[in-house]
């Protein structure tokens, strides 16, 4: 049995790492997570976004919230 291989990737500018995170994405074998550090920015500054309280309701597992 192979163990399953982790590729942190980190890209810019901005067009660039949306063609790279689809082009994983679209990969069966692959998951592909837009923005890693938003939502924990979000709660540690407090930044104002229209979708805040959906995204941090989103990762609320990996903030430690569940």
């Amino acid at each position: 049995m192979t163990r399953p291989v982790t590729i942190a990737m980190w890209s810019g500018p901005r067009n660039i790492s949306t063609a790279m995170m689809y082009s994983f994405g679209n990969r069966p074998d692959c998951f592909a997570w837009d923005e890693p550090f938003y939502a924990f920015s979000l709660k540690v500054h407090g930044n104002d976004h229209p979708m805040r309280d959906a995204i941090m309701e989103q990762c609320a597992e990996q903030l430690g919230q569940t």
